[in-house]
């Protein structure tokens, strides 16, 4: 069988590259040939049947097996009969080094690769390395109730009715906002017992937060809202969502089955968005150093007192509390939610709710017991196992509260599997049960409003195209100068058409192609 990785690599780097190879037992090959069998809802395996050898590339950020994972492994192990063999490469080089597994055809059993779309794990299922896991699934009733369906519809690569991995779950939520709480008492706001305010109540939170003094320390030094660059070295617009910005959905008018509210030209509802963002620019309530400032940054300024609300996952709130009374011990935080215009809370989730995907290799001898590891993991007795770890090892119960030794870690237990849903899992496992459960009813609010975005993360070609990359850099700037104010908003019109000149009908077109094949 020929290999599509080849053209990556020089033909030399194979066999004398050897994978660094952490086990968690014997270290031996999977040479058994053992057949799968049916699991209970908690992953257990018969007792009468042969022990399966099994073999796991996995990206953690330590290579040896810490005890506390162990003790996890140990209990997995005997339930479902088999013998684990970690092969667990540098983190800092995990890719470079699965490509090279792949190129040797010396690959495990069950590999985790980096997304979905990335290029190794195509490769790996176009050169038929990866295996469909359809067959399989009635038996692992764990990973199906856990996993969203969209996850599932993005792993259907070839486009055939297969799925070709089991994707490592990342949970989807519509995110509101950490806000510190000590600021709202001294401007005299009454938080609503639900946490939702509307979008003037937000506004003049932030205009309060800017210009009534809220920290009382006599200075007109604060701002209301922290923003900075993302990754593409942008700021984001400011309440999209509460606007009607739920990305790619059904269109309501116009050429197009499927639209996103950015492309739309027979829609206001970007410009709403944009126009908002402006305001408050032109108010002077963003914190002025947003412009030129990366995410660290902005929580650093936010730390300090500078700025009074930041956009946050809500599982982080009482963090924030902790480092910002390292400056002042007045903070306080709470968290709170913006209301769209109908009074209603809808966030967009875009990709697949997916962070990495695990496939099954040509070469295990035994799929089915292989895919039964991950749905153990998800079962309730090794879900519990993960979120918290084992007691006796990494914590002891004192007054209902799972006291932690600090002097135990177990880096992998978490890295393996996510269930969807359960935001929990994100919540600091060593915080007191009463502060997790305050958290814990934001973060449910959160992914219980989300609304998915159709396009999955799908990259049109025609955004490869050298006028619509080139466009690209016009676009970012003539954004970015309407949301400051330097443009009006109606110059947003000029740009969408130039837009479609420059390559966005193909992209738009092709991206209706693509939405509609996943319906």
């Amino acid at each position: 069988m020929k290999h599509n990785y080849k053209r990556m690599f020089i033909g030399g780097m194979v066999l004398s590259m050897l994978l660094v190879s952490a086990c968690s037992s014997n270290g031996s090959s999977n040479n058994d040939k053992s057949s799968g069998a049916s699991t209970s809802p908690e992953g257990g395996q018969p007792a009468a049947q042969e022990k399966a050898k099994i073999s796991i590339m996995a990206n953690f950020s330590t290579a040896n097996v810490a005890p506390a994972d162990q003790a996890i492994f140990d209990q997995l192990e005997q339930d479902l009969n088999v013998e684990l063999n970690w092969v667990i490469p540098p983190s800092t080089g995990y890719k470079e080094q699965l490509q090279l597994s792949l190129v040797s055809g010396d690959y495990p059993d069950l590999i985790f690769f980096p997304s979905e779309s990335d290029e190794s794990f195509i490769n790996a299922v176009n050169d038929g390395v990866l295996i469909p896991i359809n067959p399989y699934l009635d038996n692992l009733p764990n990973v199906k109730k856990y996993t969203y369906d969209i996850s599932w519809k993005a792993l259907e690569t070839k486009r055939d009715g297969n799925y070709y991995a089991v994707p490592r779950t990342s949970v989807a939520r519509n995110d509101g906002f950490i806000v510190r709480e000590d600021w709202l008492n001294n401007i005299g706001f009454e938080m609503p017992a639900n946490h939702e305010v509307t979008v003037d109540q937000f506004t003049d939170i932030l205009r309060q937060f800017t210009f009534n003094d809220p920290d009382k320390n006599g200075k007109n030094d604060t701002y209301g809202y922290a923003a900075y660059l993302n990754t593409a070295k942008m700021i984001d617009p400011l309440l999209s969502n509460q606007f009607g910005d739920l990305g790619w959905q059904k269109a309501n008018a116009g050429p197009y089955q499927y639209i996103t509210p950015m492309y739309d030209q027979n829609s206001d509802t970007y410009k709403k968005v944009l126009a908002y963002t402006q305001q408050l620019f032109k108010e002077g309530l963003v914190d002025p150093d947003s412009a030129v400032i990366d995410r660290n940054a902005s929580v650093d300024r936010f730390k300090l007192g500078i700025s009074g609300v930041r956009t946050e996952f809500a599982g982080n709130a009482y963090t924030a509390e902790l480092t910002g009374k390292e400056n002042d011990p007045n903070t306080e935080i709470t968290y709170l939610f913006v209301q769209n215009e109908q009074g209603d809370l809808k966030g967009a989730a875009y990709g697949t709710a997916t962070f990495g995907v695990w496939g099954v290799t040509e070469k295990a001898k035994n799929p089915e017991r292989t895919l039964q590891v991950l749905d153990w993991l998800l079962s309730d007795k090794g879900w519990d196992l993960v979120k918290y770890g084992v007691e006796g090892v990494e914590y002891t119960m004192v007054d209902g509260n799972r006291q932690y030794n600090p002097d135990v870690t177990a880096p992998w237990r978490r890295a393996i599997v996510r269930r969807a849903n359960d935001g929990d899992f994100f919540i600091d496992t060593k915080l007191p049960n009463d502060i997790r459960s305050g958290l814990k009813t934001f973060v449910d609010k959160a992914i219980d409003t989300v609304e998915f975005s159709l396009d999955q993360g799908f990259i049109p070609p025609a955004a490869k195209q050298p006028s619509f990359m080139d466009f690209k850099l016009i676009w970012d700037e003539t954004i970015t100068k309407i949301m400051v104010g330097d443009l009006p908003v109606d110059a947003f019109d000029n740009l969408l058409t130039q837009w479609y000149e420059k390559g966005g009908k193909a992209y738009v077109e092709q991206m209706n192609e693509y939405i509609s094949s996943t319906q």
